[in-house]
């Protein structure tokens, strides 16, 4: 199966994305010793570095054409479903689906990443401007929330990072859309 090649741009938001939404992953529990430590910073910058990227992908989404646009591609669509129960009986006969872009399960694993990054952007964020309101009802529901996203980041890594194993072992090497260069 011929891999579709990413622009420059769709590699860089994807790679942005993934380097800071990990290593902001990776630094929360950095966060956990106070609004002005060096922990807390680091974990809030790297969000914030998220935000700007996260942003960044959901305005290509909605005001671009082509790879980056939302068109047909959201967990809010019944025939992104109806493909997606069909990709999973394949997988429990382990047979890997092909379908195009961002469609059938990896279409809403896809998705469903972005919109947790989003939250986990959002959220920290808010966590950020809330800090003087420590302890009432809406920091705590946030930080709640936030703590939520937190557990879902390596479900969601498992299911791409091990879907896009999964294809290389089948000779389908996914992969290099996201480095090689676009002929475009």
């Amino acid at each position: 199966m011929k891999t579709e090649v990413y622009s420059r741009r769709s590699q860089l938001i994807h790679w942005g994305l993934a380097l800071f939404g990990i290593a902001a992953w990776l630094t929360g529990e950095n966060a956990d010793d106070g609004f002005n430590t060096n922990g807390y910073l680091l974990h809030l910058y790297l969000g914030l570095a998220v935000l700007v990227f996260v942003l960044t992908r959901f305005g290509a989404g909605i005001f671009t054409r082509g790879k980056l646009s939302f068109t047909g591609w959201t967990i809010f669509n019944k025939h992104q479903w109806r493909l997606a129960a069909q990709d999973i009986g394949q997988l429990v006969r382990f047979k890997l689906p092909h379908r195009k872009m961002h469609e059938g399960i990896a279409g809403l694993v896809q998705f469903t990443g972005l919109l947790l990054f989003l939250w986990m952007a959002v959220s920290g964020t808010l966590i950020f401007l809330l800090q003087n309101s420590t302890g009432s009802a809406v920091f705590e529901a946030v930080e709640e929330g936030h703590e939520i996203g937190e557990a879902l980041i390596p479900l969601f890594l498992i299911l791409h990072i091990g879907a896009v194993i999964v294809h290389s072992l089948a000779g389908d090497h996914v992969w290099k859309s996201m480095v090689k260069k676009d002929a475009s």
